[in-house]
C-alpha cells in the first residue's frame, strides 16, 4: 500500500521548523511561533487524534530539534542562539539545562550517547558533553545547515558531519577536518546517516539528492525535486524520504533512485520531515501544520478527512514552470498510464479547464488548476522587461491614464496587489480591491488561498480585527533593468568605475538573478563609490532572497544609517527601506535585525526631519513611509514573541518620531499607528501615556476623515 494521510495536527501559529519522533505515540515540533509542542497520540487503537502540549517557548523562533531517549529529554534551539534542554514530559516550560557559546541563529542539532552536536549561522558547528562545550568545528565560509554524529567514541576519535550553505559537507574527527565533501552547486540543507556508516545522503538547494560512501564519492544522485530540497530521512527498509519547496515529499528507492511516490501537500514550503519507529512519515510545513501519512491500512485518516485533504491540493494553482506545457492533453489522457512517478500533465477537462495531474501510487492525482490556459511564453504580455499572464488597465481616477497592474496567475495575488499600489504610490487600503479584481478577471479558482502564506496581504484581515498586525511590510517592487541602467549610468562617472569586461559580467548577473554575485557587486559599490544610492538599491532588491546574511550587514547598516544622513539624504533613506526587506527574508531576516545588540544600534540611528531643503514633498513622502514601516515591522516582532529586549528604544523613537511622519502622508500616518497599535496590545499602559494621547489627537484631526484611522483607533481604544 502506499502512503496516505493519517492525521492533521494543528496547534501551530507559524511555521513547522523542526521534527523529532521517538516514540510511535509521540511527535515533536518546532515552529517559528516560538514555541516546542509535544503531540501524544490517543491510546485508542481506532483514534488517530493527536493531544498537542507545550513544552517550551523560547523568546524567538525554534528551528531545531533532537532527542535524548536515554534521559527523555527534547534538546531544541533557534534564534535567541541558547540551547535548551527540557523534559520530554514536562509543562513547566522551563528548561532544565541552557548550554551558550554560539552568536548566531542555532539552525540544527544532533544527540547521540552523551554528545550534542549543534550548528549555526556562525559559521561554526560545537560538540556538547556532559552540558560543556568539547570541540568548536571551524572551517565552514557560511552557516552549518545541518549536522550529525557519526560515532561518539573513542575519546578525541569521535566522527562528526557538518553540511554547509558554502556548499560543502566536512567529516571532522574530533576537532580536526578529516574530508571535504564536494559535489553540491547550492547551499547544502540535511543530511541522513545510511546504516553502519558506509555512507549519508545530503540535500541541497540545487534541488538534488545525493547519495555519498564515506571516502567521498557520490554513488548516486537523486532528481526530481523542482526546487529547494528542505529536509531528508530513511524508512527502515531503506528507502529514501525528502522534502522541499515544491510542496511535495517524495520517497526513493535507495537501490535504484527512482521516485517510488510523491505526496503533494497544500502549503509552499516543506520544511522538515521525519520517520517514526512504524515507519509513518511525519512532515511540517509552511501553514504550521504537521502532518503524518502511513501505509497501514488501520491508521489511513477517515473518508472525510481524505477528501479534505485532496481538495486542499487541488485548490492551489501549479506554477507552470513545474509542467510540460509544450501539450495539452485531452480528458482521455488520464485512462493511460504515467511513464514515471511524479510525472505531471495539463489535462482540459470537459468543463474546459486546464487541471494539473500527477502520477502517484499507480493513479493519476489533480494537484491543481493551471489558471488562463497554458500560459505559454507566446500568450504572455511583456511589461518593464518581464513576461506576464496579464497586464491589466486600472482605472484610478478620471481624466488620468490607466495604470498598469502586472500579474501571473501563479503568484499571490496579494503580493502582486502590494507590488501594484507600493509602484504607483497608492495607499495599501486598496490591497483588497486590487485583489478582488484580480481573481475577477483572471477567474484563479484556489488561488486566492495562497494569502495564507508568507508573501501575504499583511492588512487582509482588516474587517475582521486589525491588532496585532503580524506579518512585515517591505519595499520589494523593482525593475531590475532600471536598477541595471542607473548602475551603467553612473558608472561611466564614478570615482571606482567597473571596466567593460565587469560590466558585462555584472549585466549576466542581472539576467540570471545570481544574487552572490549581484550582492558582491552591491558591496563594490558601496565600498568604493562615492555616489552610493544604487548599491543600496540593489542591496534592497536582492536582500527577501538572500539565502544568507550578508557578511559585512553591520557595515551596511552602519554607514548606510549613520555615514550618509547629513550628506545623502537619498541613500539613508534607501538603508531604510534595505532594513524594512530584511524582515521579509523567512531564512533569516527577523533574526538578524532583532538581535538585541543590532536592533539598538539601529533604533538609535533611525532619524526623520519633514522640513529637511534637500528633498522635495514626493521623496520626503517616501521618507516617511519608510521611517514609518521600519517601526512598524519592529512592532510587529514586538507582538508577535512578547519580546522586551529592546522595548525602552523602540517605544523612546515611536514618541520621538511618529507625530513628525505622520504629518507627511496618509499613509506614513496609517503605518505608524498600525505600530502603535501592536505595542499598545503588548504594553497596554502605553494607551494613557501623554504622547500617545496627543499623537492620537493630531492624527484624527488631520486624516479623521478615512475610515481606517476611526476604525483601528477605536480599536486601540478597546483594548
Amino acid at each position: 500500500m502506499s502512503y496516505k494521510l493519517s492525521a492533521t495536527l494543528e496547534a501551530h501559529e507559524d511555521d513547522i521548523k523542526s521534527l523529532s519522533t521517538p516514540y510511535n505515540d509521540t511527535i515533536i515540533s518546532a515552529s517559528r511561533d516560538s514555541t516546542v509542542r509535544v503531540w501524544t497520540k490517543s491510546s485508542n487503537e481506532k483514534s488517530n487524534y493527536w493531544e498537542p502540549s507545550i513544552n517550551y517557548k523560547s523568546s524567538g523562533f525554534i528551528n531545531s530539534l533532537t532527542f535524548n531517549k536515554t534521559g527523555n529529554l527534547i534538546i531544541s534551539a533557534g534564534q535567541d542562539k541558547l540551547i535548551n534542554i527540557t523534559e520530554l514530559y514536562s509543562h513547566t516550560l522551563d528548561p532544565e539545562f541552557t548550554l551558550i557559546g554560539h552568536e548566531s541563529n542555532v539552525c540544527c542539532l544532533d544527540y547521540k550517547d552523551d554528545l550534542i552536536i549543534s550548528g549555526s549561522w556562525d559559521t561554526t558547528a560545537k560538540v556538547w558533553k556532559d552540558n560543556q562545550l568539547l570541540y568548536d568545528l571551524k572551517g565552514h565560509n557560511a552557516s552549518v545547515w545541518d549536522v550529525k554524529i557519526l560515532s561518539s567514541s573513542p575519546a578525541g576519535k569521535e566522527l562528526f558531519l557538518t553540511a554547509s550553505a558554502d556548499r560543502t559537507i566536512k567529516l571532522w574527527c574530533g576537532s580536526k577536518e578529516l574530508k571535504n565533501f564536494v559535489g553540491h552547486s547550492d547551499v547544502v540543507r540535511a543530511l541522513s546517516l545510511l546504516p553502519n556508516e558506509q555512507g549519508f545522503v545530503s540535500t541541497s538547494n540545487d534541488g538534488t539528492l545525493k547519495i555519498w560512501d564515506m571516502q567521498g564519492s557520490v554513488t548516486k544522485t537523486l532528481t526530481g525535486h523542482e526546487s529547494f530540497v528542505y529536509g531528508v530521512k530513511l524508512l527502515s527498509n531503506g528507502d529514501i524520504v525528502s522534502c522541499g519547496e515544491d510542496r511535495t515529499i517524495r520517497i526513493w528507492s535507495q537501490t535504484t533512485g527512482e521516485i517510488k511516490q510523491v505526496i503533494t501537500v497544500p502549503c509552499i514550503s516543506v520544511w522538515c520531515v521525519s520517520v517514526l519507529p512504524n515507519d509513518d512519515i511525519v512532515a511540517g510545513g509552511s501553514d504550521g501544520i504537521v502532518r503524518v501519512f502511513t501505509c497501514d491500512p488501520a491508521r489511513v485518516a477517515s473518508d472525510e478527512e481524505l477528501l479534505k485533504f485532496k481538495e486542499s491540493v487541488e485548490s492551489i494553482a501549479i506554477n507552470s514552470q513545474q509542467i510540460d506545457e509544450s501539450k495539452i492533453l485531452p480528458p482521455e489522457a488520464l485512462d493511460t498510464a504515467g511513464t514515471k512517478e511524479g510525472q505531471v500533465i495539463i489535462v482540459k477537462s470537459y468543463q474546459g479547464v486546464n487541471e494539473a495531474h500527477q502520477w502517484t501510487s499507480g493513479m493519476w492525482v489533480k494537484v491543481g488548476e493551471v489558471v488562463g490556459g497554458a500560459g505559454s511564453s507566446d500568450k504572455k504580455v511583456e511589461f518593464q522587461g518581464k513576461k506576464w499572464d496579464y497586464v491589466f488597465d486600472v482605472d484610478i481616477q478620471d481624466g488620468v491614464p490607466p495604470l498598469k497592474l502586472p500579474y501571473n496567475v501563479t503568484e499571490n495575488p496579494y503580493v502582486a496587489a502590494q507590488r501594484f499600489l507600493e509602484m504607483n504610490d497608492l495607499p495599501l487600503t486598496f490591497t483588497d480591491q486590487v485583489v478582488q479584481f484580480i481573481t475577477n478577471n483572471t477567474g484563479s479558482v484556489g488561488v486566492a488561498d495562497a494569502s495564507q502564506s508568507s508573501g501575504a496581504n499583511p492588512y487582509v484581515q482588516q474587517k475582521k480585527k486589525l491588532l496585532p498586525h503580524t506579518q512585515y511590510l517591505g519595499f520589494t517592487t523593482a525593475n531590475p533593468d532600471s536598477i541595471l541602467k542607473g548602475l551603467i549610468k553612473l558608472n561611466q562617472t564614478s570615482n571606482s568605475p567597473f571596466s567593460e569586461q565587469q560590466m558585462a559580467k555584472i549585466e549576466g548577473y542581472f539576467q540570471t538573478n545570481n544574487t552572490n554575485d549581484l550582492l558582491a557587486t552591491s558591496r563594490q559599490i558601496i565600498d568604493h563609490w562615492d555616489n552610493k544610492l544604487v548599491g543600496y538599491d540593489l542591496l534592497r532588491h536582492i536582500t527577501p532572497s538572500l539565502q544568507t546574511p550578508p557578511e559585512h550587514l553591520g557595515e551596511f547598516i552602519k554607514m548606510g544609517l549613520q555615514d550618509q544622513y547629513q550628506t545623502h539624504k537619498q541613500v539613508y533613506f534607501m538603508s531604510l527601506r534595505f532594513l524594512c526587506n530584511c524582515f521579509l527574508n523567512s531564512q533569516w531576516g527577523d533574526a538578524i535585525v532583532t538581535d538585541p545588540k543590532i536592533a539598538v544600534s539601529i533604533l538609535e540611528l533611525i532619524k526623520f526631519d519633514s522640513t529637511s531643503k534637500e528633498t522635495n514633498e514626493k521623496n520626503t513622502n517616501h521618507f516617511a513611509t519608510a521611517v514609518a514601516t521600519l517601526l512598524l515591522n519592529y512592532s510587529i516582532y514586538t507582538s508577535r514573541y512578547k519580546s522586551t529586549s529592546f522595548q525602552t528604544q523602540l517605544i523612546s523613537k515611536f514618541q520621538d518620531l511618529s507625530l513628525d511622519v505622520s504629518k507627511v502622508s496618509n499613509e506614513a500616518a496609517y503605518r505608524i499607528s498600525v505600530g502603535l497599535g501592536n505595542l499598545i496590545y503588548v504594553h497596554k499602559e502605553l494607551k494613557f501615556d501623554s504622547k500617545f494621547v496627543g499623537f492620537k489627537k493630531e492624527v484624527v484631526k488631520k486624516w479623521g476623515s478615512e475610515s481606517r484611522f476611526k476604525e483601528l483607533f477605536e480599536e486601540i481604544d478597546s483594548l
